[in-house]
């Protein structure tokens, strides 16, 4: 039976990471429109704005003055890494992200057995491949398959907790996700151009998550996946021409993490929370 439960678990996983990676493709060329709409939208009204205080000067003169210094922003935004993965309708990317989503629903399956639980982590997986995806072709996140994954998720946690009575695992998946969130909030808001707001999303959603294992699951999470960062980082700057400057892609690094927590995170946890006890 565990190894029906597993073959069955990893062909499901191989059919929905075909079907969602042209899905990820096009929601990410459509976020990615949505935000160069809302960056136009923002520009010209900046613009406006500036053209309205020399036009206005002193006496209501119209006046050619250059606008302030202070107007002109003083740093360029940094550059992005380009082209990690192909954009668009690939063949070679869609069966490897339905390879890499069959393998997580296998591991799952040996991981967790005949529990109900791997019904959500089955979700969140297929999830965090899309997103990753999506990173690596369009560095963005896109909005609507993290809110999708949560409304799918969450409710099967809920189920989950109802039939092996684990609410307490709820309240650890909740205040997970909240510290999480607000944590990835704060470096956003304080270094904006560093981390983009799709990475504080999935960081809410993998606290969540990973946190209904346990808040140390969730902590193992976040500290693979800055570990993984690191090294991504270190490897493209190694192997193109970016720089310090250079923002890298870091969901990807966060879902391997994430992983790493779900199917390792209890003996990880235990070693180095007891080590010393």
């Amino acid at each position: 039976m565990q190894t029906l439960l597993v073959a069955g678990t990893a062909v499901a996983g191989l059919a929905i990471g075909a079907a969602l990676d042209p899905l990820g493709q096009r929601l990410a060329d459509r976020s990615r429109a949505e935000d160069e709409a809302r960056r136009a939208e923002r520009q010209a009204e900046e613009a406006e704005g500036i053209e309205a205080a020399v036009v206005d000067g002193p006496g209501d003169q119209p006046t050619n003055r250059a606008p302030a210094a202070s107007t002109v922003p003083r740093d360029r935004p940094p550059e992005s890494v380009r082209h990690l993965l192909p954009a668009g309708r690939s063949a070679v990317r869609t069966v490897d992200s339905a390879l890499l989503t069959g393998i997580l629903f296998g591991a799952a399956a040996i991981h967790f057995g005949r529990d109900v639980v791997l019904a959500p982590f089955c979700v969140f997986f297929a999830a965090l491949v899309v997103v990753s995806i999506t990173d690596l072709t369009h560095r963005l996140v896109p909005r609507r398959v993290v809110y999708a994954g949560a409304a799918v998720t969450v409710p099967l946690l809920v189920v989950t907790s109802a039939v092996d009575h684990r609410w307490h695992s709820l309240v650890g998946a909740a205040v997970a996700g909240a510290v999480a969130f607000a944590v990835f909030f704060a470096v956003w808001w304080f270094v904006p151009r560093g981390m983009g707001f799709g990475d504080v999303r999935l960081a809410g959603f993998i606290g969540v998550t990973v946190g209904y294992l346990s808040v140390l699951h969730a902590y193992v999470a976040f500290l693979a996946g800055f570990v993984v960062g690191l090294l991504f980082g270190v490897v493209v700057m190694a192997t193109s021409s970016a720089g310090r400057r250079t923002r890298i892609p870091f969901a990807p690094s966060l879902a391997a993490g994430a992983v790493f927590a779900v199917l390792w995170g209890g003996p990880v946890a235990h070693s180095l929370f007891h080590a010393g006890s």
